[in-house]
């Protein structure tokens, strides 16, 4: 039975305030988008404690709703506490606060590059060394982490289109603008397809007892995957019908299909054996006489 850790609240509570349009937005919308934003302000919490103690689990409480706007009131907590660190109102209150300036001064710099997050958490360290007495002063996370997070608060923003969003603390209010929606980079369009049909051998390279089509083969001296699609003789092949060893070649009716983009450039090849005629074994090797 999986076992519920106890959440430990610490100070820092914040607001998230989201500006809906009454009688137009769409309800799953805005409060979905609301559930991905509180997650990935969540994971940026969990981000900035990582450092501290990989096992504290940091998670949104909902204090309040109000409904003029969406605002949402949460309470900080935290999951796996150590033990020496459960009845330390210094130790929360110390890591409450680091929270509550870590989101204030990262959730302004959504669209930061790497050189102005990382000049943003040096702002921070003083904060993360002036740990409790006791403690040995922490460092911040590394720069990759906070980017990877701050890409997760941006998606989130993403998915709250045409309404404002501010996140209140008691360092001010926040303003995260609208986030545009970055454009896929297009996959060439697949234009036409050529399919090739013969018969072939192939020396195998390495078979499947297991699957159903991973094969591998070596043709025009090179290993390449080939699906199977003579399913009879695979599974005679899987319940031992039929013997191969190393160096032994397939003769086979196959099927390969090539997809062309539109410039006719080659985008995709794949080879299947319709039906497996026989399996051929190199001629065996004779001693020479003495």
């Amino acid at each position: 039975m999986e076992r519920i850790l106890e959440s430990q609240t610490i100070e820092g509570e914040i607001g998230l305030v989201i500006e809906y349009k009454p009688g137009k937005s769409e309800a799953i919308q805005v409060l979905a988008g609301a559930m991905q934003l509180i997650d990935a302000m969540d994971k940026l919490d969990h981000c900035l404690l990582s450092s501290i103690d990989s096992s504290l689990e940091p998670v949104s409480i909902l204090n309040d709703v109000a409904h003029s706007s969406l605002k949402i009131i949460l309470a900080r907590a935290l999951r796996g506490v150590p033990d020496e660190h459960l009845s330390s109102l210094e130790w929360k209150k110390w890591l409450g606060s680091l929270l509550v300036h870590g989101k204030h001064l990262l959730l302004q710099k959504l669209d930061a590059d790497a050189p102005e997050i990382s000049r943003t958490l040096d702002q921070l360290e003083p904060q993360y060394r002036d740990a409790p007495v006791g403690l040995v002063g922490y460092q911040p996370p590394r720069v990759s982490e906070v980017q990877t997070a701050l890409d997760g608060v941006r998606q989130a923003r993403v998915a709250l289109p045409q309404v404002g969003v501010t996140v209140q603390t008691e360092l001010g209010d926040i303003v995260m603008e609208e986030q545009a929606q970055e454009s896929p980079v297009a996959d060439p369009t697949p234009h036409s397809v050529r399919t090739n049909t013969g018969v072939e051998f192939f020396k195998i390279k390495s078979t499947d007892m297991l699957g159903q089509s991973q094969w591998q083969v070596m043709r025009n001296g090179k290993t390449i995957k080939v699906s199977m699609l003579h399913r009879t003789w695979l599974e005679q092949y899987q319940k031992r019908q039929h013997q191969i060893l190393p160096g032994d070649s397939l003769e086979c009716r196959y099927e390969e299909t090539v997809t062309y983009d539109t410039d006719q450039n080659e985008m995709e090849r794949s080879l299947a054996i319709v039906e497996v005629l026989r399996i051929l074994s190199p001629p065996a090797q004779t001693s020479l006489p003495m």
